[in-house]
């Protein structure tokens, strides 16, 4: 009865500590992903909301077709002001990284201008999203907790059931 006791002690601490220690992976989202072609000179423009403080990453391509784009620029922006810009003023692809202080609403603008006989290029364009890990604490699920209260339930009837067992063979022996 005394190894059964060390055993599921043992094993609830090691279903505890797992719990406890598990941290969930801060994912990424992506907020804008999209490619297009520019005429000319064009601008455009999207926003979004971010809901906690983190990180923006901005991969900006230039690509050529029919033509490169002989100017790519981007501005990302919230309502106190700019994080940033970007060039990418040749054929290929720059990633920036843009620290978001707190939740609110994110403008990204980019604008380029064509050159060449067709006076059009392509560009692509992602951004993506991850928020601080250090956000408030995820509470650990309900059911770890009805986990642990069912295998306590289920040691505790097979005790009781041995004790009633034992006094049941107690009472036969004194007949």
């Amino acid at each position: 009865m005394m190894k059964n006791r060390r055993i599921l002690l043992a094993a609830l601490s090691a279903v505890v500590c797992c719990a406890t220690s598990f941290k969930p992976a801060v994912a990424s989202q992506v907020i804008y992903d999209g490619a297009g072609i520019l005429e000319g000179t064009q601008s455009f423009t999207d926003s979004f909301a971010v809901t906690s403080p983190g990180e923006l990453t901005v991969t900006l391509g230039n690509v050529n077709f029919p033509a490169a784009l002989s100017a790519l620029q981007l501005l990302v922006s919230t309502g106190s002001g700019s994080l940033g810009t970007m060039n990418e003023n040749t054929a290929g692809t720059v990633t920036s990284d843009f620290n978001v202080l707190s939740a609110g609403n994110i403008s990204a603008q980019w604008f380029g201008t064509a050159t060449g006989s067709l006076d059009a290029g392509a560009y692509t364009l992602e951004i993506q999203f991850t928020p601080n890990a250090s956000g408030s604490p995820v509470p650990l699920p309900t059911s770890i907790a009805l986990l642990l209260s069912g295998v306590a339930l289920l040691f505790w009837q097979r005790r009781t059931r041995a004790g009633m067992a034992a006094a049941e063979l107690h009472d036969a022996e004194i007949v």
